[in-house]
């Protein structure tokens, strides 16, 4: 086996040591290996599935019982995207009640905050990649505004 390290919220991990305790798991770990398993299998990992994942499987399922054509069903395809991303949280609050930011506004006031928090300031590098992430995981959208870059926030 290799081992894995990973991040979880505080209440996701209270959740899994809720379980654990429950001995519905023996441990954390083995809680983690099964979930990671269950979800490689939905995406088609594993034998019974012969590399398809689940949604393939199911959509193959109603084709064959319906004696459809394939092309006459649309199948889903499941993104999962990492949420992960650097200085997202301070982006966020950037906003405010605003649903429409210019990005120089969201820049100082990210650099505001985190000024005021006592942290270095973070680098225009480091924020642009930060928007682009937060714009790839469907949490913002840009739009060009003249010379200008708006940004709109999604949630």
């Amino acid at each position: 086996m290799k081992p894995l390290e990973i991040n979880v919220s505080e209440g996701l991990y209270d959740y899994i040591q809720k379980l654990v305790d429950e001995n519905n798991f023996e441990s954390i770990e083995s809680f983690i290996q099964q979930a990671t398993f269950l979800l490689a299998e939905l995406h088609g990992f594993g034998e019974k599935t012969d590399g398809k994942g689940l949604n393939d499987v199911i959509a193959d399922l109603i084709i064959s019982k319906i004696g459809s054509n394939e092309g006459e069903i649309q199948k889903v395809k499941t993104v999962v995207k990492d949420f992960k991303i650097p200085n997202k949280d301070l982006i966020l609050e950037s906003f405010s009640s605003s649903k429409f930011m210019f990005e120089d506004a969201i820049f100082a006031s990210c650099q505001f905050a985190v000024l005021k928090q006592g942290n270095p300031p973070i680098t225009k590098e480091e924020f642009a990649r930060s928007l682009n992430q937060m714009e790839e995981a469907g949490i913002l959208t840009k739009i060009q505004q003249g010379e200008k870059m708006m940004w709109k926030r999604n949630e």
